[in-house]
């Protein structure tokens, strides 16, 4: 008898239907099982994502942002406040007084009918005529209970020293950008730059003085603002801030404070360290940008504000445009961020667990199939070798061998038809044996 092939035979077919009914199942279940998961961590993932979003806008972003605005508020608050000393100062009825005196003085000892450098020639040492020893003490006793300022002096309507707390550089201020734009527009506002005569990095604060019963401009007084004030808010503001840092701008680029470096002077007002020359995205849209926020950067996160316009100083002075500085506070993402590293272990648990669902699908199956495998040749064995036997049987009874006998135990239908074929062999072993007698009877 030609042999099957495998696939056609019993055997074959019991074992690809028994790993069928093994693998198919547990394949579904896995697949059903992974994409699951898969799903759960997909919308973990877009609620950590919603999370953090939300974080930054209602908690770290708006902190950092709102941390800003009030240091520069802080800032914009202590600087109307000196513009308003120099103003009061200004207007002091000694000083008034004082300025219109100097100026009929200079004129009396014919100051004004020289040039600056005849005039500057004749007060190289002496930088006042001293007019006003009252204004002079006045003055002193003002930068005393203001110890921001570290010098103010204040000159007649010629441009001409009338009083001063320390001596200048020059005996005539009248050709001075500072003096000039004082005299014209009020106020004069300088950068913040380091003042050789005061020995600090300051402000100029200039003031015209004017004369209130007649409305006539009679001089303009020069206060020299330190800046040390504004590193002291920087730093008070970065102890807000877990592991922050507050850095302060002025218009033009310069640091004026820089807590993380606890403001170095070798980095303060240095023209080489100019952060609107920086490559970092997050610092030049903090310039580009009109009042406050926040941004981004590759590791920390920005809240930045911007000092007030004109408006603010408007109840003291007038054209006068502010000071444009910007403040920026900075906070590592990884602190920043910390309320939600649980979710994020959430996230890695997830995908961690969906890796695992792999894993552990392939190893079910690989058993699977191995008991598949091993389950489909115990059944070969119980079920085909029976009938192959059975086969053979027939085969020897077709051609007429009655000798072979077989025995099955196995309590079951092959057991049945075993139990057949051997009452047919015995009939027929009868049947051939009778024949024989009967031809052996001729």
């Amino acid at each position: 008898m030609e042999k099957r092939p495998y696939s056609k035979s019993l055997r074959g077919k019991i074992t690809n239907r028994t790993l069928s009914i093994g693998i198919i199942p547990v394949l579904l279940v896995g697949v059903f099982s992974w994409f699951s998961l898969n799903q759960l961590t997909s919308n973990a993932n877009q609620q950590l994502d919603k999370s953090r979003n939300e974080l930054l806008d209602s908690v770290v972003g708006n902190n950092l942002s709102t941390t800003s605005a009030r240091i520069v508020s802080q800032l914009d608050a202590f600087m109307l406040e000196r513009i308003s000393d120099v103003v009061v100062w200004a207007s002091a009825p000694i000083i008034i007084q004082a300025a219109k005196t100097a100026a009929e003085k200079h004129k009396s000892v014919g100051l004004v009918d020289k040039s600056i450098d005849e005039i500057e020639a004749l007060f190289k040492k002496r930088k006042s005529l001293n007019v006003s020893p009252a204004a002079n003490r006045f003055l002193i006793q003002q930068i005393r209970r203001s110890s921001h300022f570290g010098e103010v002096f204040f000159t007649d309507k010629h441009g001409f020293n009338t009083a001063l707390t320390n001596p200048t550089s020059d005996f005539v201020q009248r050709d001075e950008n500072w003096w000039k734009t004082a005299w014209e527009n009020g106020i004069s506002v300088g950068e913040v730059e380091f003042d050789n005569s005061a020995g600090i990095w300051s402000i100029d604060i200039s003031v015209r003085i004017d004369d209130p019963a007649s409305g006539r401009s009679l001089g303009v007084m020069k206060a020299v603002l330190g800046v040390t004030l504004i590193q002291e808010v920087a730093d008070n503001g970065a102890r807000d801030i877990s592991g922050g840092s507050v850095t302060v701008l002025s218009s033009g680029g310069q640091l004026l404070a820089e807590t993380s470096t606890k403001h170095d002077k070798k980095r303060i007002m240095v023209e080489s360290v100019n952060m609107r020359n920086s490559t970092d995205p997050a610092i030049q849209e903090v310039f580009s940008a009109r009042n406050r926020g926040y941004v981004l950067g590759s590791n920390n996160i920005l809240g930045y504000a911007k000092s007030a316009g004109p408006e603010l100083y408007r109840t003291v002075v007038t054209r006068f445009p502010g000071f444009n500085w910007s403040v920026i506070v900075e906070q590592p993402k990884s602190i920043a961020l910390a309320p939600i590293d649980g979710l994020s272990t959430v996230q890695n648990s997830l995908q961690s667990s969906k890796q695992q669902v792999i894993i552990i699908l392939a190893v079910v199956v690989v058993i699977v199939f191995t008991l598949a495998i091993f389950v489909a040749g115990m059944l070969s064995k119980t079920i085909t070798r029976p009938l192959l036997d059975l086969r053979e049987l027939a085969d020897s009874v077709s051609k007429g061998d009655t000798s072979r006998t077989i025995t099955v135990n196995s309590d079951d239908e092959i057991q049945d038809v075993a139990q057949a074929f051997e009452r047919m062999r015995t009939s027929v072993s009868i049947i051939m044996k009778r024949i024989k007698e009967m031809k052996a009877g001729r």
